[in-house]
């Protein structure tokens, strides 16, 4: 890992998504800080052709395939930020870029991604993390994010606080949660409602807002998820219920998830990630979810 007091400088995104911008923007200001993106071969031609526009403004981003990596300097940090099913092939794109010493920050949704990247990097520290607040709108190579949100990482703080350094400095919103695992679990539970109600009914969080029908089937999501989540010794679980209803009741009317975004545009969805992880922590425990199993059946 990092020595203590040495600043990140060599970055590297994985995944230039409507997540992994929004970090990405703001450190592409950053003086002395060198950003590139990871892909494979044919998005790499794409990107180079097509470019990424963030809020209507073309970035300067480099980006590099896996036959060029061996050519770039290590990585200090990985940032992962792909959806959930690709994760484990895209991070053979990096491994030329990666060494023992590089740290990974993973921004993807669901509860395992670091346990994936450890199993694809053991030995590397690996961090936890999450972006919360406002989505993202992705519409081909264009990205447009209204600003309103916040990463949460958590980890061991000789790692993290390199990390949090760097945010910092490039002005990126950063929270150091207590308790890693109620954070993640409490945008878990807030993800298996919303995204998925949204996903299975094709609404818009106005569309939400206004159905009676929607919003019990989204609570019916949530009570399944924190059912699971007590089995995990998750506590306080019956307040992220009240928290995300709050959430999602205060939301803009017309923004869209991730994942109803992806229904609406024909892309693999997260769903396995949602309900196919709530469905095989209750298949572990004996735990009634079939509110989760309707979703599971009719996304995949």
């Amino acid at each position: 890992m990092q020595p203590a007091g040495e600043k990140l400088t060599e970055i590297v995104l994985l995944g230039a998504g409507a997540v992994g911008i929004l970090p990405a923007a703001k450190l592409l200001g950053v003086p002395d800080v060198s950003l590139r993106c990871a892909a494979d071969a044919v998005r790499v031609k794409r990107y180079r052709r097509d470019g990424i526009y963030f809020n209507g403004e073309l970035l300067d981003l480099e980006f590099f395939s896996p036959d060029e990596a061996d050519k770039l300097p290590k990585a200090d940090l990985v940032i992962a930020a792909t959806k959930v099913p690709d994760l484990s092939d895209a991070l053979d794109n990096i491994r030329g870029v990666a060494d023992r010493k590089t740290i990974f920050l993973p921004l993807l949704n669901g509860i395992n991604a670091h346990e994936i990247i450890a199993g694809k990097f053991p030995g590397n520290p690996v961090l936890r993390g999450f972006f919360l607040g406002h989505a993202s709108v992705r519409e081909g190579n264009q990205i447009r994010h209204d600003g309103v949100g916040t990463f949460y990482c958590g980890g061991e703080p000789e790692v993290l606080a390199p990390v949090q350094e760097l945010f910092l400095r490039a002005g990126v919103n950063i929270s150091i949660p207590e308790n890693m695992d109620q954070a993640v679990w409490k945008k878990f539970i807030l993800n298996v409602g919303i995204n998925q109600a949204q996903a299975f009914f094709k609404a818009d969080y106005a569309a939400v807002q206004n159905s009676p029908e929607i919003l019990e089937f989204c609570r019916e999501l949530m009570l399944e998820a924190a059912a699971c989540a007590r089995a995990q010794m998750i506590t306080d679980t019956e307040k992220m219920i009240d928290d995300a209803m709050q959430v999602i009741l205060s939301m803009p009317g017309n923004v869209k998830t991730s994942m109803l975004q992806d229904v609406l545009a024909g892309r693999r969805t997260e769903v396995d990630a949602f309900a196919g992880t709530i469905c095989r922590i209750a298949r572990k425990y004996d735990i009634p979810v079939p509110a989760n199993e309707l979703v599971l059946e009719k996304i995949s």
